[in-house]
């Protein structure tokens, strides 16, 4: 008979959140007595298919022909990865990191942030009563999108801890420090980021904080590898406090995040001088790298894709009763797959046609979106 584990001897800080303190799931499950409530969240999240899909959706570079550019699959690596080991070395609970970590990005569209915000304007242009944003889209994704193989009901049913680091890591926040939310959060009500406020749990608020150390030095990387820019492009007044590369970049910030902490037990944080010079690497990859004029030359192909894509299955489903009726539409499997997607959510009438193109697309990858639109606008030979 297995004992189960006790994490009060694992965790001995105070501000730990403990599995046994958590408030819960919207479905109970049978205990287990081998893994925590949280390491089991972790568990749900990698065996899903919206985080295999990752490995092929964007962080920077659309559809990158270098296998060792970084896709939407390492980020949340990384960012798991280096949120344990804060957590660990401030006794804070590291499954409850690694999980969040994990799953803050599964909402995600195609094509990165840039995806992201095509999908905001044809939200806001349907008059859905919200405007398409990753972080909220990412609770959607882990309690009603996402499946697990074969299992009959779709969601992950994670934890509420892990749910709300999920909608609240808001990765465009360049605070220098922050305080756990104290106020019980209805999770379901929030329909913008800005709603969501910062994290209940100090290991949501350590995801915060290392998602931007992640992908500020790999962005560096990978733009050098593209040769975007070169080494010496980067001002001396940032490497010199934080590193040459990602990897004394990533070692200066996290120790310096756990310095900030032991300091401050309040609040998650870096210091002064390494927040400045964070926020300054982060700037120049906006000017050089996220707004470089081959980068932005994509981001008109990126949109034609979505936007075609969008209009062409949100007609389609008017026209077919749901895909009910399909003897006019190309005789593709884009369609099947669609259909079946549509059926294991289980829709209802009032849910806009819309709602179910913007769910069905920002799940894709952005191989799938360029499959999509083969199989659909491409004529094909009767065989």
């Amino acid at each position: 008979m297995c004992i189960p584990i006790d994490e009060e001897i694992i965790y001995k800080n105070p501000l730990a959140t403990l599995s046994k303190n958590s408030k819960g799931r919207k479905k109970a499950l049978k205990p287990d007595g081998y893994r925590t409530e949280f390491q089991r969240d972790v568990h749900r999240i990698i065996y899903s298919q919206p985080f295999r899909r990752l490995r092929h959706k964007t962080q920077v570079f659309f559809l990158p022909n270098n296998d060792h550019i970084c896709t939407r699959l390492e980020h949340v690596l990384h960012v798991s990865s280096a949120s344990r080991t804060v957590a660990r070395h401030l006794q804070l609970n590291e499954d409850l990191t690694e999980a969040i970590g994990l799953g803050h990005d599964l909402g995600h569209a195609p094509f990165g942030h840039h995806g992201e915000t095509v999908l905001k304007k044809l939200s806001n242009e349907a008059n859905l009563g919200f405007n398409f944003q990753h972080e909220v889209h990412g609770l959607r994704v882990v309690d009603k999108l996402a499946e697990l193989d074969r299992e009959t009901e779709t969601g992950l049913n994670l934890t509420y801890e892990v749910r709300d680091g999920i909608i609240s890591h808001c990765g465009e926040d360049f605070g220098q420090k922050f305080f756990p939310e104290k106020n019980y959060k209805n999770l379901e009500e929030i329909k913008s980021k800005k709603d969501a406020g910062m994290p209940i749990t100090f290991e949501g608020c350590i995801v915060r904080v290392v998602d931007k150390i992640a992908y500020a030095g790999r962005d560096i990387e990978d733009a050098i590898a593209a040769k975007l820019i070169n080494e010496n492009d980067i001002p001396k007044g940032i490497t010199s406090v934080l590193g040459n590369n990602n990897g004394e970049i990533i070692g200066t910030l996290l120790e310096d995040l756990i310095s900030f902490c032991r300091k401050n037990s309040d609040c998650v944080g870096l210091s002064q001088e390494k927040h400045e010079a964070l926020k300054n690497l982060i700037q120049f990859n906006y000017d050089n790298i996220y707004l470089n004029i081959r980068v932005e030359k994509y981001k008109k192909h990126a949109t034609r894709a979505i936007e075609e894509l969008f209009y062409r299955l949100t007609d389609d489903l008017k026209k077919t009763e749901r895909l009910k009726k399909t003897d006019t539409l190309p005789d593709t499997s884009v369609y099947e797959v669609f259909s079946t997607f549509i059926n294991k959510i289980g829709y209802t009438e009032s849910d806009p046609d819309e709602l179910i193109v913007l769910d069905f697309i920002s799940g894709m990858t952005d191989n799938y979106v360029v499959t999509c639109l083969q199989e659909i606008f491409v004529p094909k030979g009767i065989a």
